[in-house]
Formats: structure tokens, C-alpha cells, sequence
């Protein structure tokens, strides 16, 4: 079983990657706004994120089990509305239609 943490934001997004159709973005909102040097909504974070990997391919940069469990890691910089990102997302096997944002900073 993959331990989360509490509080993530689930929110509905429809979203093709690497070939799969996703349903739900699982937002980690501490982390993304972490020291606050940002403040952005789950609906803010939807946005940028489909901007940035919808109808994408990319490679994993990581994978990690998790017992019968994995996840693998995604690492994306990018641009949405003319500023530009860091992206870290994982896509995990308990959960297969939901793409999890780890992180999401400007650069």
C-alpha cells in the first residue's frame, strides 16, 4: 500500500499522457506552495499542468516500489502562459487513472 500524504487535493482532469487517458489530478497543494513562495490553487496547478503534459510522452526519471505497489516519477520543465516550470509528477499503480503533482515551481 503507498502511504500519502494528508490533505492532497483531488480534483477531475481529463488528461492523455504517454498514450493512457487520466481522469484526476492528485494535487500535494503543502508541497507545491512549500516556504511560500507561492500560493496557487488546485484549479491553478490543473491548468498549468495539463499546459504542460497533455498528449505528452515522456520517459520515467524514477520508478520506487512500494511493496506489491509502484510508482513511477516524471520530471517536466515547461511553459504555461508565457512563465516557465518544474514539474514533478509520479503515476502510481494503486491508482492508475490519477496522476499525482509532487511538485510544481516556477523557474
Amino acid at each position: 500500500m503507498i502511504i500519502r500524504p494528508a490533505g492532497l487535493e483531488i480534483v477531475k482532469a481529463s488528461i492523455e499522457f504517454n498514450y493512457r487517458a487520466f481522469e484526476y489530478l492528485e494535487i500535494d497543494l503543502e508541497h507545491v506552495n512549500r516556504g511560500k513562495r507561492s500560493s496557487y490553487s488546485a484549479d491553478e496547478v490543473v491548468k498549468i499542468v495539463m499546459s504542460m503534459i497533455n498528449n505528452l510522452r515522456l520517459v520515467p526519471s524514477g520508478e520506487k516500489d512500494f511493496g506489491n505497489e509502484n510508482c513511477s516519477y516524471f520530471v517536466r520543465s515547461g511553459s504555461s502562459n508565457d512563465k516557465k516550470f518544474k514539474l514533478v509528477f509520479c503515476i502510481c499503480s494503486d491508482r492508475p487513472t490519477t496522476i499525482g503533482v509532487v511538485t510544481l515551481h516556477r523557474i
